[in-house]
């Protein structure tokens, strides 16, 4: 019976299903990765984070595209992108995949976002190409140590359980964790539910998952405080692995960050509280011109 949890779903049917008529698929140093870009004007990215997909950015999206030009993208190892060819799944690894793919697509400057993970991936693009950068906008972000993790990734560090977990995977695995990272337990119905898991089973994730969990995510905080650039903190106070002290951190390390705390709200304030996120982060933009 677990066994059947470790198979993998048919890729055709996971496309036709994850994909719209903004979805491209475009190759980016050897992997096939799935991207959505959408609206014009001045460019703005949008990273998600671990276990993740770029369909945690639709209710942003639905509201920016119309002023902006959206682009956003599955990591490698998750979404419809799948494992990297090589299984390069450090912080330093996915910058350099961000910059081949924004080159790929001719971006120049961006405003950059970046959701847990992809807050993690973002401040380090900002410090390594800040004359890319316009903006820099962190959303319950990595950056400081963790005293612990989401079990699903605590289990996936520890040996033997990460071989196990290569292997399986099991759906009421996503309906618990994610109960813990939404706030409002209401979100999380069996759509949302069907949507990690069917995702994870795209071909090669489930094995990608231990070795993406198993890179340098908490490390080099010490480089935060060099990030000089126009910066937001956005953070859900309820989140129970990323916790609200972190926001006040990163508040205090970045020089003149803005800051926005969000009551009873968790680990997603883009998907928990997407209209009042969405406008402090255009009112933020509104300052940075």
């Amino acid at each position: 019976m677990l066994g059947a949890c470790a198979e993998p779903m048919d890729r055709a049917y996971l496309e036709q299903k994850y994909t719209d008529s903004t979805s491209r698929f475009i190759s980016v140093d050897g992997n096939r990765v799935h991207v959505r870009d959408e609206g014009e004007g001045e460019v703005i990215v949008l990273i998600h984070g671990t276990a993740s997909s770029l369909h945690t950015w639709d209710q942003w999206t639905k509201n920016l595209h119309r002023h902006y030009r959206v682009v956003r993208m599955d990591l490698p190892g998750l979404g419809l992108t799948g494992p990297d060819r090589n299984d390069r799944y450090e912080v330093a690894d996915d910058v350099r995949f961000i910059k081949a793919l924004l080159n790929k697509m001719d971006v120049g400057q961006v405003h950059i976002v970046g959701s847990s993970l992809g807050g993690r991936i973002a401040w380090q693009f900002a410090l390594e190409s800040p004359q890319r950068v316009k903006s820099l906008t962190l959303i319950n972000a990595l950056g400081y140590k963790q005293e612990s993790w989401p079990p699903p990734i605590q289990l996936a560090q520890w040996p033997v359980f990460d071989t196990l977990m290569s292997y399986i995977s099991p759906r009421f695995m996503y309906a618990f964790g994610l109960r813990d990272v939404y706030y409002d337990a209401s979100l999380v119905d069996e759509k949302l539910i069907d949507r990690y898991f069917e995702l994870s089973r795209y071909p090669g994730n489930v094995a990608a998952f231990p070795k993406r969990v198993k890179a340098r995510l908490d490390q080099d905080e010490e480089w935060i405080s060099q990030v000089r650039l126009p910066t937001l903190v956005l953070w859900g106070e309820e989140d129970q692995y990323f916790p609200v002290e972190s926001a006040y951190r990163f508040h205090a390390d970045i020089q003149g960050a803005e800051l926005k705390i969000y009551p009873k709200v968790g680990h997603l304030p883009m998907e928990e509280l997407p209209e009042q996120s969405v406008r402090d982060f255009k009112h933020f933009l509104a300052k940075v011109r």
